[in-house]
């Protein structure tokens, strides 16, 4: 049986079970080091509160805390910022699968020649022996730049190749969300805003492209 036979039709991606639980997996990792961000955060916030009403005639360990937790603070801050990225990213994916079907996509590779520091720059070819997609940014939201080459064997695809979405490994194993770069150009998306069912759908995913400023 191959992948395109396998994939769950007339339902949303997010419906099918074992996307539900590989999404559900990457949500527990991602939530798993909240706790104690918050903890640290807490606490420092708590400490500097303390030390703004000192007397002056504090123990040495307590100047010494004092500072330690006066140089950590930024650090804490933009750690706690840091561990709320994976979570959004994966509410973005569930609103993605919870809108549009898994599809057949023959292939995602790696872009040759494309280079980004922030995301897995990749291309999607629809049907086999078909046009290479203009190149996208590929996130896995718990894992930076995982790429197994699995995908290059066929994956399954949710979303609007136009605007982005959600790629996966046949079976909705590996899930990674996909957008366009800035440097797409625009007039091969002047027919979007004449498809309003189109349109509509892509605002309910929450999809956007930088060419359009369409959101949702």
């Amino acid at each position: 049986m191959t992948p395109a036979a396998q994939i769950p039709p007339d339902q949303c991606a997010f419906d099918h079970g074992p996307t539900r639980e590989t999404w559900q997996r990457m949500r527990l990792r991602a939530g798993a080091a909240v706790p104690l961000v918050v903890l640290l955060l807490l606490g420092t916030v708590t400490v500097m509160g303390l030390l703004g009403v000192r007397t002056g005639g504090e123990p040495m360990w307590m100047r010494i805390g004092g500072l330690v937790c006066l140089v950590a603070a930024p650090f804490v801050f933009v750690l706690a910022l840091y561990s709320l990225g994976p979570i959004l990213r994966l509410r973005r994916m569930r609103r993605i699968l919870r809108v549009y079907p898994w599809q057949y996509c023959a292939a995602v590779r790696p872009c040759p020649g494309v280079r980004d520091v922030m995301a897995l720059p990749v291309q999607l070819q629809a049907e086999e022996g078909g046009e290479w997609s203009h190149p996208m940014r590929a996130v896995n939201p718990v894992q930076r730049k995982r790429w197994t080459g699995a995908m290059e064997q066929g994956a399954w695809f949710a979303g609007d190749p136009d605007f982005g979405g959600v790629i996966a490994e046949p079976g909705g194993r590996e899930l990674m969300t996909v957008e366009h770069g800035s440097s797409t150009a625009a007039d091969r998306y002047g027919s979007i805003a004449r498809d309003a069912d189109r349109l509509a759908r892509a605002k309910r995913a929450g999809l956007s492209h930088p060419a359009t400023g369409l959101r949702g």
